[in-house]
C-alpha cells in the first residue's frame, strides 16, 4: 500500500520501520529543524533522520494549511495516511485525501487519557495496564472510530520511558494489524463513548513538583510517571534542585500508641523512635536504606530515592547521594 506516514520523535520509529519493510511509504512529514540545547547545531528529528537514511521524501511544512503542501502531498497519490505523535493537528482535507482516510497510533486505550500525554498519565495514575489504540483521525482531538486495541500490563515500579518504549512496539503490531483490516475490507470501527473519555493535557512544570505530603504510592507514581522527562522534582534546603528519577515505596507500620515507624531490617541509619519519625515533617529523611538510598517520610509510609539528578551534577543512584553528603539523616526536601 502507498502510505504517507507523519511523526516526529523516537516513538514513531518502530511504527516507521514496519511501514518501510512491508509498504511503499512514499513520504514523511515531520516538525520543522530545531537547533539543538546549546543553539549552535541543526537538530533534525528521529523521524527525518530514519527517512533521510531510507531515501525516502521529507516534508517539513510550517503549515498544514497551506495550499502548496496539499498539492505536494496530494500528488504523491497515498492510498493511506499514518499519523504518529507528529506534533500538529491534521487539517480536514489533508485528513480526507488518501483513499483510505487517515489513521493514527493513539498511546492508551480510547476514550480513556485523549490528549498529548496518554502514557505518563497511565503512570502518573498507578494504573495496572495501558495499551495503544488504533483510530481513524477526525477533526475532534483523539475522538475518531477505533480500528483495534491492543493492551499490556503495568509493572508497579516501570517508568513512563519503559511504558514508552513498549508501547512504541506495540504500536506497530497493532498498526500492522489494521492496515491488513484495511487492505482485505475487514474493517469493523468502533465510535468512541464520549461519555466515557478523560483528558491526558501536556505535563506542566507545576505538575513535575514533588508534594511530599501526599501518601507515598502517589509520589512513587509521580516520580516513575515523569522519569525520564520532564522528571519529578523537589529541592534542597539551600535551594537547589534535585530531579528524582527513581524511588520504592517504603510501607511503615503502626505501634501502640498510634504513631508511625520504618521497620526495615536494612534500615542502616534512621531517625531513631518511631515517634521521633512521627514527628518529623513530611520531605523529611528519616532512615537510610544500605546500598540503595534515602527514605523520606510522605503524608502516608515513605519512598526510597534510589536514582536522582542534583542541580549541576550527573544523575546518581541513590546510595551515591549518601557517599556523596547530598543527603543525610534529618535533612528535608522542599
Amino acid at each position: 500500500m502507498r502510505i504517507l506516514f507523519m511523526g516526529t520523535p523516537e516513538y514513531a520509529i518502530s511504527a516507521l520501520k514496519m511501514l518501510c519493510e512491508k509498504h511503499d511509504v512514499i513520504g514523511v512529514v515531520t516538525r520543522a529543524d530545531k537547533p539543538n540545547k546549546r543553539g549552535n547545531k541543526i537538530q533534525f528529528s528521529p523521524v527525518k533522520e530514519f527517512a533521510l537514511e531510507k531515501g525516502i521524501p521529507v516534508f517539513q511544512p510550517e503549515n498544514l494549511k497551506d495550499d502548496g503542501i496539499f498539492e505536494t502531498l496530494a500528488d504523491l497519490k497515498p492510498e493511506l495516511s499514518v499519523v504518529v505523535a507528529y506534533g500538529m493537528m491534521v487539517p480536514d482535507r489533508l485528513i480526507d485525501m488518501p483513499q483510505h482516510g487517515t489513521i493514527n497510533i493513539h498511546g492508551s486505550l480510547l476514550p480513556r487519557y485523549r490528549g498529548a500525554a496518554p502514557m505518563q498519565y497511565s503512570v502518573l495514575n498507578g494504573d495496572s495496564e495501558a495499551g495503544v489504540s488504533i483510530m481513524y483521525i477526525t477533526s475532534e482531538l483523539d475522538a475518531g472510530d477505533v480500528i483495534l486495541q491492543k493492551s499490556i500490563p503495568v509493572g508497579a515500579d516501570e517508568t513512563f520511558g519503559e511504558l514508552h518504549d513498549r508501547l512504541s512496539v506495540l504500536g506497530a503490531e497493532a498498526l500492522d494489524e489494521a492496515i491488513g483490516l484495511i487492505e482485505s475490507g475487514n474493517v469493523n470501527a468502533v465510535p468512541q463513548d464520549g461519555s466515557k473519555a478523560t483528558f491526558a493535557p501536556a505535563i506542566s512544570k507545576e505538575e513535575c513538583v514533588i508534594d511530599w505530603s501526599l501518601p507515598a504510592q502517589q509520589v512513587h507514581n509521580r516520580i516513575r510517571g515523569l522519569s525520564p522527562i520532564p522528571c519529578a522534582n523537589t529541592h534542597f534546603a539551600d535551594g537547589k534542585l534535585l530531579k528524582v528519577y527513581r524511588s520504592e515505596i517504603v510501607r511503615c507500620t503502626q505501634d501502640a500508641a498510634g504513631v508511625h515507624g520504618l521497620t526495615l531490617s536494612d534500615c542502616s541509619e534512621s531517625i531513631g523512635a518511631a515517634s521521633a519519625a512521627a514527628d518529623c515533617e513530611c520531605g523529611t529523611v528519616i532512615g537510610v536504606i544500605r546500598k540503595k538510598g534515602a527514605v523520606v517520610k510522605c503524608g502516608e509510609d515513605a519512598v526510597c530515592i534510589t536514582s536522582a539528578k542534583p542541580e549541576g551534577k550527573k544523575e546518581l543512584p541513590g546510595f551515591e547521594l549518601i557517599n556523596g553528603h547530598y543527603l543525610k539523616v534529618g535533612d528535608r526536601l522542599i
